[in-house]
């Protein structure tokens, strides 16, 4: 019983291409799935960085509030000194 090269070849050829093709597929898979990761990564840094940014607006905010708040007690006390000082006199 003896076997033709030329009709083995086809099938061999087919099983060959089916092969390189699927490890490249498996190859491109895994490229992927690295870049995914990669965005993700990426999209939490950026999340934090404007949370952080965030918090820093709304303390500068509040430390603004607290300056003005002190200023203006601070200008009542300066004005009940000068009273004080004239009903001295």
């Amino acid at each position: 019983m003896s076997v033709n090269f030329q009709k083995i070849a086809p099938i061999f050829a087919v099983c060959v291409g089916t092969s390189s093709v699927l490890m490249n597929y498996g190859s491109y898979a895994q490229t992927l799935k690295e870049l995914h990761l990669k965005v993700e990564a990426q999209e939490k840094k950026v999340n934090s960085v404007d949370i952080l940014t965030n918090e820093m607006v709304h303390l500068k905010e509040s430390i603004n509030e607290l300056k003005n708040d002190l200023k203006f007690e601070f200008s009542g006390v300066k004005v009940d000194i000068k009273e004080i000082k004239q009903n001295m006199r």
